[in-house]
């Protein structure tokens, strides 16, 4: 082969190679200024999750107000029977003019009665009071003994228990033998002393 001939095939291969670099270059540029990737790949979004805290509320306190009303106890107080009956009081203690007393209060209350005595005999001295009574004359001497606390209402004994026996009786129908448990006490007191209350 010429010389000649060599040189323009080097040539020729030269200009092909260079304008095989340069559609090279050219679709290269092309290709990158129209790229588009084959993958998208979104930024993650940022979720921002807001924790909402519930106090709990203190529990709801009720008060329930409760009245308590005592109920202070009623007394019916039945009216005593001051007829039918005469009243004596015998004083069967050593304190003086115990007997009087309670003749004078038995009489404002509208009893009738006889002036008071002295007990004698196994009544002369009495720690506990009680009310001796003539038949027919039960209402008075329940009555009397109401007002008294509730004593105990016995019959009459023969002879009776009083200075002179049962000839001092006169129209005595209740006697009243006052011990030392109520001697110069007032009836008021009497009938509502702790523990001697008598039946309403």
């Amino acid at each position: 082969m010429r010389p000649a001939e060599l040189s323009h095939r080097s040539i020729a291969r030269r200009c092909l190679l260079l304008g095989v670099l340069l559609i090279g270059v050219v679709a290269c540029a092309s290709n990158t200024s129209s790229y588009s990737p084959m993958f998208t790949t979104t930024p993650p979004s940022t979720t921002i999750a807001r924790t909402t805290t519930t106090r709990p509320r203190p529990p709801t306190t009720t008060t329930s107000s409760t009245t308590t009303t005592t109920l202070v106890p009623t007394t019916t107080m039945v009216p005593p029977v001051i007829e039918g009956g005469v009243v004596r009081v015998a004083n069967a203690t050593d304190i003086k003019q115990a007997a009087q007393e309670l003749t004078d209060e038995l009489a404002a209350l509208g009893f009738a009665l006889d002036a008071p005595t002295n007990g004698a005999g196994k009544d002369e001295v009495l720690s506990v009071s009680k009310i001796y009574v003539i038949a027919g004359s039960e209402a008075v001497a329940e009555s009397v003994s109401y007002l008294m606390g509730g004593i105990e209402v016995l019959r009459m004994p023969t002879p009776a228990w009083i200075t002179g026996g049962t000839a001092a009786l006169g129209n005595t129908t209740v006697l009243v033998m006052l011990g030392s448990d109520l001697a110069s006490t007032p009836l008021l007191v009497m009938r509502f002393e702790p523990g001697r209350q008598g039946p309403d």
